[in-house]
């Protein structure tokens, strides 16, 4: 649907210029961070003009909201994919392999998620978006994970927050190290996992 500005030029109004502002906010994001992210980039990068951008987000926080919410379900949707390929006794390794393999091919993501981490320690209304994050990969490895920790979804809950700190902190040290090996700490989480039944 083409609408009428009011210096008489015309933009179109397309049912994917939301979903391209967000593709731009997540490069924008990732690659400057969110300080030295500006809507006008943001709209240059999606080819849409800044006008448009406020008519979906109100602010570059409701947009950096809605990329990780985004990021987010792609994660989840890559999750259950995986999850839905291999046997529940070949997922914690396809998991740490995927993980591992995202860390070096899509390391923006990560870069986002620590931008996250910041904006969260800065500002607190940032934090149960932050909180809700957690929660909701905490909850997607800990069904699959009780498998390995006897049925103990305790136990389980616990191995997560644990998988995902390790996740994390791996990939960082592979951001900030482009060339480090870790392939020896990739296997021993993955021994750790296996072995999260044993007392």
């Amino acid at each position: 649907m083409t609408n009428q500005i009011d210096n008489g030029k015309s933009w179109t109004h397309r049912a994917d210029n939301r979903e391209r502002l967000i593709a731009a906010g997540y490069a924008v994001l990732s690659e400057k961070g969110y300080e030295a992210t500006t809507v006008k980039e943001v709209a240059k990068v999606a080819g849409v003009s800044p006008g448009l951008f406020h008519y979906y987000f109100a602010s570059k926080d409701e947009l950096l909201l809605a990329v990780l919410r985004e990021s987010g379900n792609r994660y989840g949707q890559m999750m259950r994919n995986l999850g839905d390929s291999v046997s529940i006794e070949q997922l914690p390794e396809a998991t740490v392999r995927a993980v591992k393999e995202r860390a070096v091919q899509e390391p923006e993501w990560y870069r986002l998620r620590y931008e996250l981490f910041a904006l969260g320690l800065r500002n607190p209304a940032f934090l149960p978006v932050l909180g809700d994050l957690f929660k909701f990969i905490r909850q997607m490895l800990a069904g699959p994970l009780e498998h390995f920790t006897g049925g103990e979804t305790g136990r389980a809950e616990a191995l997560a927050a644990i998988v995902i700190a390790c996740f994390d902190g791996l990939a960082l040290q592979q951001l900030a190290e482009p060339g480090l090996d870790l392939d020896k700490a990739y296997d021993l989480l993955l021994e750790i996992i296996l072995n999260a039944n044993k007392k």
